[in-house]
């Protein structure tokens, strides 16, 4: 246990109880050099305690030539850690402080300035697409030959040595 009330992880890092962000949030930077801009998070890393957001702080990468390529650079996007960002209130579009509240039974984050909730993003249709469109085709096993018992549980012609 640590002092500021988390579960702390090996080697001391730091693990935060009630997680507040979640990947399809809309937040806004509040400090760093992209301070003011707002964004749509990208991934989240609660293990080291940051997060990427989509199209800012980025940085410029080199890449080593090599006998197949030259050397070449390219933009991405660093992670930020989640004390320098703040949710986008729903209403007034500017950042927000978030608490949980209990509505109708369910665990809301809830905004601070003008008490609306801020509902966590549905990204049910980006996910497992392929498990949306299966559909029964000429090759699927029909239910009843599923059903049906092949095996009794008794084997009768074990033989104890390998035989290849």
């Amino acid at each position: 246990m640590s002092l500021f009330g988390g579960r702390t992880f090996k080697e001391g890092i730091f693990l935060i109880p009630k997680w507040k962000y979640v990947k399809g949030d809309k937040v806004q930077i509040i400090s760093g050099k992209d301070k003011g801009k707002q964004g749509i998070i990208k991934s989240v890393n609660k293990k080291d305690s940051n997060l990427i957001v989509e199209g800012l702080k980025l940085l410029k990468k080199l890449t080593k030539p090599n006998k197949r390529s030259k050397a070449m650079a390219y933009t991405k996007e660093a992670p930020i850690h989640y004390s320098n960002i703040s949710h986008i209130d729903p209403k007034y579009n500017v950042p927000c402080k978030v608490r949980f509240q209990l509505v109708d039974g369910a665990r809301e984050r809830v905004s601070k300035i003008s008490n609306s909730i801020i509902a966590k993003p549905d990204l049910s249709a980006n996910f497992k697409k392929w498990r949306r469109d299966n559909v029964e085709g000429p090759y699927d096993t029909t239910p009843e030959i599923v059903k049906k018992r092949t095996f009794d549980g008794i084997i009768e012609n074990i033989h104890p040595h390998k035989t290849y």
